[in-house]
């Protein structure tokens, strides 16, 4: 039988924590009533949670780390029932976090994992030996396709490895997805004649839920080399369904939007190692856009490393990519690249975009920025 133990961080006192870390225990899993027979109670406590550990930790201050362990019966991977199962009605508790999940190999083993992973994105780039730089097409949002054009056009021209579309790029009017693929690729390929360069643009998948597959296979079909998905905005779920896809055979890039009301708390929620690191890419993401360090609206260091570790860790799974965003300015440039190493893609929109000089000179700036980041 496959197995998981879930990690939480339970910051109410610890007096009585060992009836409270039961009470998670049962409460999730098979808790009989009094008056069913005994053979199907046995029968339920055969599937009940069990209390591993609880331990204290100083750099959580107050509280304890409760580790429970939880038989899988049905044994499939399917992550809307593990999350129901360890955190569903947790989640209403005000002073329990799910820092990790650990599974059993057997389990593990199940997930698709990366189709492409750092390794295949650096082929399709064709950059090794430093972090890939990526920019977003900020601008594109209200404009007509022309514009659109001429941004990813500078873009190319400045030598960015990889363009995406901004998470907030909807299908609207102005730049529907049937013009904005073939208008991009067009900018790349001009730009490609004199720079010798392909960039890889990463198309925003949108649309209702159960729309998605056939709106990704279109992308593809007019040419997207790469799509981006809001993942919790959809559901984990939808992540490793379009993985699981053969028809849909290009890199996903996994967006973070909505998920700061899961990780900010250190009381309450789900830690960002595992929302944004483990589990990502366990469904199937090739890279993992997430709050950087160093901007207003980003995660602490600590575990902005961790979720780094999470995506690029050797395991049987293929790597991803980490790309820490927001705050990202030239002058952070070296001190990404000093405390995520070189496999990271660094992300500057606005700094691009801004650069005294447009976009096209925005581009160069940041490729020789990154290249002199040693």
């Amino acid at each position: 039988m496959a197995q998981i133990n879930a990690v939480y961080y339970v910051s109410d006192s610890n007096e009585f924590i060992e009836e409270k870390a039961e009470k998670m225990a049962t409460g999730l899993t098979a808790k009989p009533w009094q008056e069913m027979p005994e053979a199907e109670k046995q029968e339920s406590f055969a599937y009940k949670g069990k209390v591993v550990s609880i331990n204290e930790d100083p750099s959580y201050g107050e509280g304890s780390i409760v580790t429970i362990s939880f038989p899988v019966a049905y044994e499939v991977p399917d992550f809307p029932s593990i999350l129901t199962t360890t955190y569903g009605r947790l989640s209403y508790e005000p002073n329990v976090k799910l820092l990790d999940l650990q599974f059993s190999n057997d389990l593990v083993e199940r997930f698709p994992g990366p189709l492409y992973g750092i390794e295949g994105i650096r082929d399709l780039v064709e950059v090794e030996g430093r972090p890939l730089a990526m920019s977003v097409a900020k601008g594109a949002i209200g404009r007509s396709i022309d514009s659109f054009h001429e941004q990813m056009l500078a873009h190319s021209y400045g030598g960015i490895d990889i363009i995406q579309d901004d998470e907030r790029l909807f299908e609207h009017n102005w730049t529907p997805y049937e013009q904005r693929v073939p208008a991009g690729l067009a900018a790349i390929a001009e730009a490609a004649e004199r720079t010798g360069r392909t960039p890889l643009y990463v198309v925003n998948l949108t649309g209702k839920t159960f729309e998605l597959k056939e709106r990704a296979r279109e992308a593809i079909g007019l040419g997207a080399p790469a799509l981006m998905l809001n993942v919790y905005a959809y559901g984990i779920d939808v992540l490793q369904g379009l993985r699981e896809d053969p028809e849909i055979d290009v890199p996903i890039f996994a967006h973070s939007s909505l998920t700061g009301m899961m990780t900010r708390s250190k009381q309450h929620g789900i830690a960002s190692r595992l929302l944004l690191g483990k589990l990502l890419r366990m469904a199937g993401a090739d890279a993992v856009l997430f709050p950087s360090p160093y901007g207003r609206i980003g995660i602490n260091p600590e575990e902005a490393q961790r979720v780094k570790d999470q995506l690029t860790m050797t395991t049987q799974m293929k790597r991803a990519f980490p790309i820490p965003s927001a705050g990202i300015d030239f002058q952070t440039i070296a001190t990404v690249r000093q405390d995520f190493g070189e496999d990271v893609i660094i992300n500057l929109g606005g700094s691009v975009h801004r650069y005294k000089g447009g976009v096209e000179a925005g581009g160069k700036a940041f490729i020789e920025a990154l290249n002199n980041a040693n």
